[in-house]
């Protein structure tokens, strides 16, 4: 039996790997793995190549052609990535903002992943938001919406496919500013790289952060009613701050490695972990704070 003609997948599994230490050894710059990202559909042609080959010559004359073509076409790839001009991925900006009109409540619906994510809140004026966007110059600009009559905000990232997507994440920020005028809603998902939440001044009714997130930051506002934290799809660093003397509930499902509590350290533990402030029962406005699908650690702590 011919041992060569499985060697195309492991030699294009051994190539993309080799790529990535070239990149984490500053062979090649982080702009010439974004250029070699977008070059992504050669894998395809490369694929379509060796199945016409294997059609049309013996097995070994198809093998050794279509690993000729591979090497070709991957060595142009890297030159290319290497010295084309970096202006095309330079990084681009985005600045939206809209009026506060007639709402009373609002929605953030905030999906970008990959990303550093910061929300804050704060006096602007009659606007309801404003955000702004730094981006890769290869990928396409992020999207924004506005329901007029719901006051839903959405955020979306651009829907282009980058074979390299997470690699640009240093050059993908999210800032977004929220009035403090009005209640707020806050939906975040897609696995931002870093999620900073400054809310002290955001009248907050919710947060949910879904999708995993490499470490979250978050410091609250003093609670208003019952406000409710969930956080969903796993987190490798959580950090909540909450105003002195709030009362409060932590749930945690599907374990984590360690949890801290105003200083108390709780060791890792398996489906379900449940602590509460003394005067939470009793308590008007309190946080309800729901954890799950796992984390490695989650420091909460009041004042």
């Amino acid at each position: 039996m011919y041992r060569g003609r499985g060697l195309l997948f492991p030699l294009l599994l051994i190539g993309i790997g080799v790529i990535v230490l070239l990149v984490n050894t500053g062979v090649l710059s982080q702009d010439a793995l974004q250029r070699l990202g977008a070059l992504w559909p050669l894998l395809l042609v490369i694929l379509g190549l060796q199945l016409i080959l294997n059609h049309t010559l013996p097995r070994r004359q198809a093998t050794w052609v279509g690993l000729a073509a591979t090497v070709i076409i991957v060595t142009t790839a890297v030159l290319y990535a290497s010295l084309a001009p970096a202006a095309s991925l330079a990084t681009r900006q985005a600045d939206v903002s809209e009026r506060l009109g007639g709402l009373t409540t609002a929605t953030l619906d905030l999906n970008y992943s990959g990303a550093t994510v910061e929300v804050q809140g704060g006096t602007i004026g009659d606007a309801l938001y404003r955000a702004h966007v730094d981006y890769p110059g290869g990928e396409n600009p992020p999207t924004f919406s506005l329901d007029h009559e719901s006051g839903a905000v959405a955020i979306r990232e651009s829907s282009g496919f980058s074979g390299f997507h997470l690699f640009g994440s240093n050059r993908r920020h999210v800032l977004v500013t929220l009035t403090d005028q009005i209640p707020w809603t806050v939906t975040i998902g897609g696995g931002a790289a870093n999620l900073r939440l400054d809310l002290r001044r955001v009248q907050l009714s919710r947060l949910d952060i879904s999708g995993g997130a490499s470490r979250v930051d978050a410091q609250l506002p003093a609670p208003k009613g019952t406000v409710t934290l969930a956080v969903s799809g796993g987190a490798s660093d959580l950090t909540l701050r909450a105003p002195t003397e709030s009362q409060w509930r932590v749930n945690v499902n599907g374990g984590a490695s360690a949890i801290s509590i105003n200083g108390s350290t709780f060791g890792a533990f398996g489906d379900n972990f449940q602590r509460q402030s003394p005067g939470y029962n009793a308590a008007t406005s309190r946080f309800d704070i729901e954890i799950s699908g796992g984390a490695s650690h989650v420091d909460f702590r009041t004042g």
